[in-house]
């Protein structure tokens, strides 16, 4: 497989891992598309989405198909639309009106990356137990209120913190003494790896611990025989993962779709 390929596969497995972290939530995948139907009616990537993956399936089928889906529950729902592979979903999408609500860059390094040093009274910990996963979301909660995504809602992913302590799953967070400072977690998928809510507090910035943080992440989905590690950007992010040897693949964009008048 082509790295672009790998590097989509496990973006596929995100969806799917997401869906088990998060209670109750259902990942439905049949006639080449992928749907998970959220614990909340909160429409965002991982959460109340679609994602096509077979590229024969029509845009108006994959529409109507969630459509049928979110609607008798009153929700609207958000399509994810990768540039490369769902151009003509994109466009429909448009045509009707709907622009996106977000768009990444989709980036991935095919090499382990430089550590960058590990800054003076701070410690590094791989997630072992449930309480340095629940650090980790308190952390993100309020990281990932800059790029408008409530804190309320960033907790709803990790409703489960045991899952998150699975083999599929590695997690690392920084500490210094007690206090969680910044965090990265990685997804497996045999020969790709993903990584996943990079976040720092707002205490902590500045310092270098993303960019740590991501590097032992990466490094641990090559650890684990991947070929391909990726990860989806924010604008804050891409300049220091560029800097990690990360380069750009394709562009990740978020529709959503509205519920039923």
């Amino acid at each position: 497989m082509k790295p672009a390929d790998l590097a989509d596969a496990n973006l596929v497995e995100a969806v799917r891992e997401h869906a088990r972290w998060q209670r109750p939530c259902q990942c439905i995948e049949e006639a080449g598309l992928v749907t998970v139907i959220g614990p909340n009616a909160f429409p965002i990537a991982f959460r109340n989405c679609v994602l096509r993956l077979d590229a024969k399936l029509a845009p108006a089928e994959v529409i109507e198909r969630a459509k049928a889906t979110f609607w008798p529950l009153g929700r609207g729902f958000t399509v994810l639309v990768r540039a490369s592979r769902d151009a003509d979903i994109d466009a429909a999408l448009r045509a009707s009106g709907i622009a996106p609500a977000g768009e990444a860059p989709c980036m991935l390094a095919q090499q382990p990356v430089p550590l960058p040093p590990v800054p003076a009274g701070v410690r590094v910990e791989r997630f072992s137990q449930e309480h340095q996963v629940r650090d980790a979301t308190r952390i993100n909660a309020q990281a990932y209120e800059t790029i408008k995504l409530p804190a309320a809602e960033t907790r709803v992913f990790f409703a489960q913190p045991a899952a998150l302590l699975s083999p599929r799953v590695a997690g690392f967070i920084a500490y210094a003494g007690a206090d969680p400072l910044s965090t990265a977690l990685t997804i497996f998928s045999g020969r790709s790896a993903g990584v996943y809510w990079v976040g720092t507090a707002a205490h902590a910035q500045r310092r270098g611990l993303g960019g740590l943080c991501t590097a032992l992440a990466t490094n641990a989905g090559f650890a684990a025989g991947a070929a391909v590690v990726t990860l989806q950007a924010t604008t804050q992010g891409e300049p220091v993962y560029r800097k990690l040897g990360y380069t750009v693949y394709d562009r990740l964009a978020r529709f959503r779709h509205p519920a039923p008048s």
